[in-house]
């Protein structure tokens, strides 16, 4: 796919330029010609700065294995600018920042319908890579829905949900008391919500009680509401947490907080894991789920009393840079599906590399059972 950017700039600029990533995914072509401002930056990262004034085009997505249709939906800059920051932070590195569309055109470029992106966030848009759309339709109308979301903290990002109609009409799906999805452990910029039979449902971290949070939202034939709203559990009762018998060593505790989560804690009362609860799709993915700051770096199968999953090993840091600490330990995650009832996360670190710290969630595990 060949990538077009004529830019009325002195030569030196263009080769700087040229110097960006070519190995991307669905690497864009821009629906029109774009123009760099003729201003020539100076050496100061301050001042460098690109002006856009033409549409260049950041995520790229070829619609026909969907719809059958030779269209593209892409998120284009339509004006503004590309800076590089290469100081450690969030944004570190390529920067476009200005003002965005979701556009629709056909395979010449012809864009067929648009809406503008800033309107639906508060805040001063910025992307600092380019992207591929996750589509599915979480509504069950027939027509494909999709997340675009923008970077909020190291917890996560947040999210709106839109609907591409079959007339070509983009537009967001509405979703009662919230003005966005805010949600951890998932693509940047865009991200596959988990399904369920009813809607779907998304995690986030909470720093004020220090654990995940599990949201789930439900069509109600005009919007997504909450599911403790619409009063239609998605969760059978009989396989929440507190139906989950884990065997533990003396002086070690299972504390349920809720029908969702639980925390293990050892005779100490150090924090070693937990379990959290998952409404049941066919096509979960733990990478959605993964905590920050994290490397996964084994997968594989196992067998339990309640089911077979999978356990995955992920490399996490110590601690934030800000606190000081260094290294890495390992953090073992069994996930398992009860069918179409519910998913098991199990998580578990004695923040060592041990061998001997998952041969005991593995002993753990093997004591799984599941209350008549």
């Amino acid at each position: 796919m060949k990538k077009l950017f004529y830019a009325m700039v002195p030569v030196l600029l263009l080769t700087a330029c040229s110097e960006a990533p070519t190995n991307i995914t669905n690497s864009p072509t821009p629906l029109y010609t774009a123009t760099a401002s003729p201003i020539q930056p100076s050496r100061t990262a301050a001042s460098n700065t690109i002006l856009v004034t033409g549409p260049l085009t950041l995520s790229r997505n070829d619609l026909f294995q969907i719809t059958k249709k030779q269209e593209y939906l892409s998120v284009v800059l339509t004006n503004g600018k590309y800076f590089e920051d290469w100081s450690p932070g969030p944004l570190m590195g390529r920067n476009w920042e200005g003002e965005f569309q979701i556009q629709l055109s056909n395979e010449n470029g012809d864009v067929k319908s648009a809406v503008d992106l800033n309107s639906y966030f508060n805040d001063e848009m910025v992307f600092n890579s380019f992207f591929d759309i996750d589509f599915d339709d979480y509504n069950g109308d027939g027509n494909i829905d999709f997340t675009i979301g923008q970077y909020a903290s190291s917890n996560g990002g947040i999210f709106k949900l839109f609907t591409l109609d079959k007339s070509g009409r983009i537009e967001e799906l509405p979703i009662k008391g919230h003005q966005e999805i805010l949600m951890s452990g998932t693509g940047r910029y865009s991200t596959k919500l988990a399904k369920n039979k009813l809607g779907f449902s998304c995690t986030y971290y909470d720093n004020s009680i220090g654990k995940d949070v599990i949201q789930s939202f439900v069509w109600n034939g005009r919007e997504f509401v909450s599911e403790s709203r619409f009063g239609q559990p998605i969760t059978d009762s009989e396989y929440d947490v507190s139906n989950l018998e884990l065997p533990l060593p003396k002086g070690w505790n299972l504390s349920t907080g809720d029908r969702f989560g639980a925390s293990i804690t050892d005779e100490n009362g150090v924090n070693l894991g937990g379990v959290v609860t998952y409404p049941y799709v066919d096509d979960f993915d733990f990478k959605f789920y993964q905590p920050n700051h994290s490397e996964l770096t084994n997968e594989e199968a196992i067998d339990t009393p309640i089911g077979s999953g999978k356990l995955y090993t992920l490399d996490a840091d110590n601690g934030t840079a800000a606190s000081g600490l260094t290294g890495t330990h390992d953090v073992y995650f069994a996930v398992i599906p009860i069918q179409d009832k519910i998913i098991y996360v199990l998580e578990f670190s004695k923040h060592d590399k041990e061998a001997a710290s998952k041969k005991q969630f593995l002993g753990l595990l093997n004591g799984l059972r599941l209350k008549k």
